[in-house]
């Protein structure tokens, strides 16, 4: 049977309080059947991907589009503990899903923590669910207490972790933002916005990689798109996400990719303030400074398919400049790859690729790192 769809709107939902602190490895039976059995945040029978602000004792903070928590479980039902300062949108994908089968919609409104249901009306049995964090995070953070499961978690469930790991940079593009967007001619609205679908979520499934995606809409390598220069991606990305009153610093030592995808440029040059020296100058000393932390990654320059004409042409010969200067350098791990526009599939909002130019840019860019890195 499907999970049933739940939305959570203004945490409405009845508040159930847990102890964070017990785990039962065989749960408790009525004549009803399984109890619920509780699984905080930082038990080893669920799996986190991605960055996450581990600091305090009874939940996590995760920020960044792309954010996952998975867990294998025999029984019926899940719940998990959760609370957001803003707005955060979640798929849910139950048994391997290659699309989700429901969505999560939490929005804040006070202070407390809230049990959401997740799935439940499961045939009695093994099951894995993923909750996939589709929102960005200049719009909410997600914090995670935990899981409860009207059965038993299972560690020996878990899918495997991917032997690939592909970090992607960027900016709503590489978000997702508008990309479910039903017709070009309407508002865009976060409900669009899905990190899965967008090209660099479509390349990580296509080559089963596991994703980090640090991505904030309109935000540039020197100035965004409206002018300013507060929280460009050289800046937010040595943290947990964009807020400031949940970002910490991230270490990244934790997790080597083995690809960056870097598509940057965009805002730069559509806010009408692209200075040549000053955009070339940024990149290579953001890129110096990934180097710094990823001595074996393979960096890869992309300009995204949004700018057309003189815009475009400026933007690539810009790109083609780091390539050198860093090159002339000694930096050998370096590439470039150019994602080509697709009107004829359809354009959102703002020039956004919709799903089917999402997918087409992902196997494009997935089908070039196969060939160029041999990947198989």
């Amino acid at each position: 049977m499907k999970p049933a769809l739940f939305i959570a709107l203004l945490c409405s939902l009845l508040t159930v309080s847990c102890n964070n602190d017990i785990y039962l490895e065989t749960p408790e039976t009525d004549a009803q059947g399984p109890k619920w059995t509780w699984i905080p945040y930082n038990s080893d029978h669920l799996r986190i991907t991605g960055r996450g602000n581990y600091e305090k004792d009874d939940y996590v903070i995760l920020s960044w589009s792309s954010s996952a928590v998975t867990v294998g479980f025999v029984g019926t039902a899940l719940e998990m503990k959760i609370w957001t300062n803003s707005v955060v949108y979640l798929d849910v994908f139950v048994d391997k899903e290659d699309d989700p089968s429901s969505e999560v919609e939490y929005i804040n409104s006070g202070d407390s923590s809230s049990m959401v249901p997740v799935v439940s009306g499961l045939s009695y049995g093994p099951h894995i669910v993923t909750l996939y964090k589709r929102s960005e995070s200049n719009v909410g953070d997600l914090y995670f207490y935990g899981f409860r499961v009207l059965g038993r978690a299972e560690k020996n469930l878990l899918p495997s972790v991917p032997k690939r790991k592909i970090e992607f940079i960027g900016n709503s593009i590489t978000c997702g933002a508008d990309v479910l967007i039903p017709d070009p001619t309407m508002d865009s609205k976060l409900t669009y916005e899905s990190s899965y679908y967008s090209y660099a979520g479509q390349t990580a499934k296509i080559l089963n990689a596991e994703p980090h995606v640090i991505c904030c809409s309109g935000h540039g390598l020197y100035v965004n798109i409206d002018g300013s220069k507060t929280d460009l991606l050289p800046v937010v990305y040595n943290k947990t996400g964009t807020q400031s009153i949940s970002a910490v610093a991230w270490d990244h030592r934790k997790w080597h990719p083995d690809i960056i995808v870097i598509n940057l440029g965009t805002n730069d040059i559509a806010s009408g303030q692209s200075d040549s020296a000053h955009f070339v100058n940024a990149a290579v000393d953001f890129i110096q400074e990934i180097r710094s932390y990823h001595a074996k990654a393979k960096i890869v320059l992309v300009d995204g398919p949004m700018l057309t004409g003189e815009n475009r042409a400026k933007c690539r010969r810009y790109l083609n400049v780091v390539k050198k200067v860093l090159r002339s350098q000694g930096e050998k791990g370096l590439y470039r790859f150019s994602l080509e526009p697709k009107g004829d599939l359809g354009y959102g909002i703002y020039y956004h690729p919709v799903k089917e130019e999402a997918l087409a840019d992902a196997e494009s860019l997935s089908a070039w790192i196969r060939s160029e890195f041999g990947w198989k």
